[in-house]
This record gives structure tokens, C-alpha cells and sequence, in this order.
């Protein structure tokens, strides 16, 4: 199989992530699974779970919101870490010359960082829709309400896609996330979409009846942040960022 860029590159490079890396894969799809669970069992409990609980003499909380709304950052990490084989593949790919041989071939910085992105995004695509088609199944067969079986998916889509998108950028771009040999350092990395969905993780639990609002403004945040940082990388990643 050629290694040379071509119109499928991007499927390439996935595939070669995924055969490098089969562990964040996994756990991708476990914490998936696990988040799908969390968003829908609320409801399934029904009555025995109370509709509030009183905070400081306030209105108090709605739990089940709360559990429910917890899937979301979830979701958002379980994409995040079954996109993480392109991150590990990039590292590689640079320390074993990869990413010089594509230099050579008269590629750019540009050409050869959008690849690992699409490949990125791929992936997280992959488990997004198997989270979007798992959400509704588990959702219809216990009856969730289809405010929650609508307003989950599709937050958890509009922020994972500019999440995924930014720690890849990120770790591209700054050679400090880059440094160490097949992706050894990527703690760090995670770190970077686990810092950008937090507020995601506080909002069900102090304003559960604004969280819809919040994540959507969170998602907007992101993407803001993800295209800033989209047109900087061709001035961030230098030519001997790809070089071993």
C-alpha cells in the first residue's frame, strides 16, 4: 500500500491509526456504551428517583436531568478517545519519517496536516453515529422523553466534531505535545479536550434546566476556537515540525 497522499488518504491514515492502536479504541467504545446507559436509565427509574432535590432551601435540582445531561461530555470524550490512534499514528509517522517522505513529495505542511485531521474526524464520526444510533434504540426501548432523546445526540455531535478537530490541530501545531516518541505524551493531549468540555461536566449538576443552552454555547465556543486555530496552522506547523 502506497503511503504517497492521494484522494483516500484519509481512510488510509485511519486505518493504519486503528492497527497502531487498537487500546483507545476500545475504551472508546466502552465509556460509548457506558454514557449511552447513564443518559437513558434515569428515566427508566421512574418514580423512584425524586423529581428535586432541595439545595440550600433553593428549587433544588431535577437528577434526572442532571444524570442524563452527564452523558453528554461523556459521549464527547468517548469520541475523543477513539480518535486518539490518529494523534499516536502522527507521532509515529513523524519519528519514523513519514511525514518527511510526504514533504518530499512536494506536499506542504497544509496537505499533510489535513489529512491526519480528516482521519481524526473520521473517527470520530465512526463512534458518533454509533452513539446517535445507540441513544435512540436504548432511548425508545426505555422510554425516554424525546426531549432528552433528541437534545443529547445532537449536543454531543455539535461539540465532539469541533473538540476532536481542536486537540488535533493543537497537537500538530505545538511541538511540545509532539516531542515524544509514538505518542507517549499524549496524557497531555487529552487533557486539552478534557479542559474544553469541563464546563460541560458542571453545567447538568448546578443549572440542569440551562444546560441545553450552555453546551450550545459551549459547541459554539469551540468551533470558534477550532477555526481560529484551522488558518494559524500554517503558520504554527513549520516544515521542520515534520521532520524527525
Amino acid at each position: 500500500m502506497s503511503l504517497a497522499l492521494s484522494s483516500d488518504q484519509g481512510i488510509i491514515i485511519a486505518k493504519r491509526s486503528i492497527s497502531l492502536s487498537k487500546t483507545f479504541v476500545i475504551i472508546g467504545i466502552f465509556l460509548a456504551c457506558l454514557s449511552v446507559l447513564i443518559a437513558n436509565v434515569p428515566h427508566l427509574a421512574g418514580n423512584s428517583i425524586p423529581s428535586t432535590i432541595p439545595i440550600n432551601g433553593t428549587e433544588g435540582i431535577n437528577p434526572i436531568q442532571s444524570i442524563s445531561y452527564i452523558a453528554v461530555p461523556l459521549q464527547v470524550f468517548a469520541a475523543l478517545l477513539f480518535s486518539t490512534p490518529v494523534l499516536l499514528l502522527y507521532v509515529y509517522d513523524k519519528n519514523n519519517g513519514v511525514l518527511e517522505y510526504f514533504l518530499s513529495l512536494g506536499k506542504d505542511q497544509s496537505d499533510i496536516y489535513r489529512e491526519y485531521l480528516k482521519s481524526a474526524l473520521i473517527l470520530a464520526s465512526v463512534i458518533l453515529i454509533f452513539e446517535v444510533a445507540l441513544n435512540g434504540i436504548v432511548g425508545l426501548l426505555e422510554r425516554t422523553s424525546a426531549f432528552v432523546l433528541v437534545t443529547v445526540p445532537v449536543l454531543v455531535v455539535i461539540i465532539a466534531l469541533p473538540v476532536v478537530t481542536f486537540t488535533t490541530l493543537a497537537m500538530m501545531a505545538f511541538s511540545s505535545l509532539q516531542k515524544q516518541r509514538v505518542g507517549s505524551n499524549q496524557p497531555l493531549g487529552l487533557a486539552i479536550g478534557v479542559f474544553a468540555v469541563l464546563p460541560a461536566y458542571i453545567a447538568p449538576l448546578v443549572v440542569p434546566s440551562a444546560t441545553v443552552i450552555l453546551d450550545s454555547i459551549l459547541a459554539a465556543v469551540v468551533v470558534g476556537l477550532s477555526i481560529v486555530l484551522f488558518f494559524l496552522s500554517s503558520r504554527l506547523i513549520s516544515r521542520e515540525k515534520f521532520l524527525p
